[in-house]
């Protein structure tokens, strides 16, 4: 019923009146920012017309996100994985209601599962303005903050409905004005963490696809599993007793000495906002993916919509394919497809650039990661190069690092750990060609389980950046290479053909992988891991390089996961 309205509305020209009235509005709430030249819909198609700049930057992601906050005239829609109540969760919560109380209808929707679960704080948020909404992604047992037992609970009814997250990042304004790619709300994700700070990337999009993501907040905003904060049992109690505090001027926010006095942010706000504009640029063609909520139906979707659709593109390589994702654990189906790839083009250049065990936040999903490496290298033959907790570009890449490291010495003299950057960005670039931006990991949950959303940009220019980014992050002085063991041929045969058995059983015993992490040697020059004067030039930096000393808890836990892990890979 729908599609026969949207044809009839196209057919007798009122969509093409409807969009030029959304343009219009949009144009006008941008009026007074460095976009509002650019937010234009000048076609029906979402795809064409746009506008993109890629953001790698975390204060610079912060502040975009405070400039189109403050500028918009008509609504905000967002939807996140995680929002913390730390300072930057406090940030931009305020200048959310700030916006609600001018008139502007603000949206959120926070999956419940990691995101801040005081009832306190939710019963201010469900109540602090009729502008200002809140939903919760599959609260257990209808609950913001449920015990243990009731989570235990809410798993043995329905342990998909408990495990289905929805992962998506997406943030829409006046319907003109889209950010989406992997940056949830909290310290670590904006470059303001005194330990670990997310290497991430955002895209900006303007103009038509913005439509698409509306279209798709919206069936997220009324799905059945979505509930409002004040039908959640122990805040609608809180509520009842007015039992919570009430946050009435900014001081009472407690951003501390983070962003500085007013005048100061709002200077900040403006430069990133008038560099990022001059950055943005048209591309040939952009398409919004994006999983339906629920992801699929079923213990596990095995063919859910973005999976398809991220399946489909990497099968169209011809030549090249460059990935950068948090987590490497490729499920069998992914394996296979890696496989065909290579069947099709032997040649063909695959390369992948993620987090090391000195740089992981999940050590549950690195140790599958390192369990299933010597596949990955032997019979796959992928590139791999894991990112170093401080690489030498670490300044370039973390700008404000040094102002971060000297508040660990003044503020906690007694923790000597020093921030580091912890890759997590999705991306996916096709050929040179065709690239993908988004919330997806190469996992299993982002697969099967959780929901994702993204961007496909067909165009070259900016593939090829994209990729210039990703390669920067696996020069040597940045990454590891991951490589195989340069043993005595009989060993070597020997070994890999236990790793291999050893590796595809429900108990992974084996305590020697095939594999290990390499480091280039001063002076020399770059190789590919199969050539055969690798070892020559690189020297093997061991399995868990960064590490504090032999056998520290961290890999300890992490050789533990790789033993007991593999019937829990297909919920990592």
């Amino acid at each position: 019923m729908k599609r026969a309205k949207r044809y009839l509305m196209r057919t007798t020209g009122i969509l093409g009146l409807l969009l030029l009235w959304v343009a219009a509005a949009g144009a006008e709430s941008f009026a007074d920012s460095p976009f509002g030249p650019v937010v234009v819909n000048a076609s029906g198609d979402p795809t064409l017309g746009n506008r993109v700049v890629s953001i790698e930057n975390g204060r610079d992601a912060l502040w975009l996100r405070l400039h189109l906050i403050r500028h918009a005239h008509e609504s905000i829609d967002i939807q996140t994985f995680i929002w913390t109540d730390d300072e930057c969760g406090r940030l931009l919560i305020y200048e959310l209601i700030e916006a609600a109380k001018r008139g502007v209808r603000v949206r959120i929707i926070a999956d419940h599962m990691v995101s801040d679960q005081d009832p306190r704080t939710v019963a201010f948020l469900a109540t602090v303005h009729p502008n200002f909404q809140v939903r919760h992604y599959r609260p257990a047992m209808r609950r913001i903050n449920p015990s243990l037992w009731q989570t235990m609970l809410a798993g043995a009814l329905s342990f998909h409905g408990t495990n289905q997250r929805m992962h998506n990042k997406l943030m829409v304004f006046d319907g003109a004005v889209m950010l989406t790619g992997g940056r949830n709300i909290e310290n670590t994700y904006f470059d303001y963490s005194r330990t670990m700070n997310f290497r991430y990337r955002n895209v900006l999009a303007v103009s038509p696809v913005a439509q698409a993501a509306v279209e798709s907040f919206e069936a997220f905003w009324d799905y059945k599993h979505t509930v409002p904060g004040t039908e959640l049992a122990d805040v609608a109690a809180i509520i009842k007793r007015d039992g919570f505090p009430r946050y009435t001027s900014r001081s009472d926010y407690d951003f501390g000495t983070f962003f500085g006095d007013e005048a100061v942010l709002a200077n900040d706000v403006a430069e990133a906002a008038q560099r990022l504009r001059t950055q943005l640029r048209p591309v040939a063609k952009v398409h919004f993916i994006v999983d339906k909520p629920g992801k699929s139906a079923g213990f596990f979707a095995r063919d859910s919509r973005i999976t398809r659709e991220l399946r489909d593109l990497a099968a169209s390589a011809d030549q090249s394919i460059v990935m950068q994702t948090p987590y490497l654990i490729l499920s069998k189906p992914a394996r296979r497809l890696v496989k065909e790839l290579r069947r099709k083009n032997p040649q063909m250049s695959i390369r992948i650039s993620s987090n090391s065990f000195a740089s992981t936040d999940n050590l549950l999903a690195y140790s599958a990661n390192y369990r299933l490496r010597g596949i990955y290298v032997r019979d796959l033959g992928l590139e791999i190069h894991e990112f170093k907790p401080q690489p030498e570009s670490l300044r370039a890449l973390f700008p404000s690092y040094d102002a971060m490291a000297e508040l660990v010495v003044t503020e906690r003299a007694s923790n000597k750990t020093k921030p580091f950057l912890c890759i997590h960005a999705k991306t996916l670039v096709v050929d040179n060609r065709v690239s993908f931006v988004g919330s997806y990991n190469l996992d299993p949950r982002s697969e099967n389980l959780n929901t994702e959303v993204g961007l496909v940009i067909e165009d070259e220019t900016f593939a090829r950046e994209l990729s210039a980014a990703i390669d920067s992050d696996m020069q040597p002085e940045n990454s590891w290479v991951i490589g195989k063991r340069d043993l005595p041929l009989p060993v070597g045969v020997v070994h890999t053909l236990i790793d291999g058995i050893i590796s595809r059983t429900p108990l992974d015993v084996w305590p020697i992988q095939n594999t290990t992490s390499y480091e280039l040697l001063p002076g020399k020059r770059e190789l590919p891991t199969e050539h055969p004067d690798f070892h020559r030039h690189y020297r093997d930096a061991g399995s868990f390089p960064g590490t504090d000393g032999m056998l520290s808890t961290k890999e300890i836990l992490t050789r533990l996961y790789k033993v007991v892990g593999p019937p829990l890979t297909p919920i990592l």
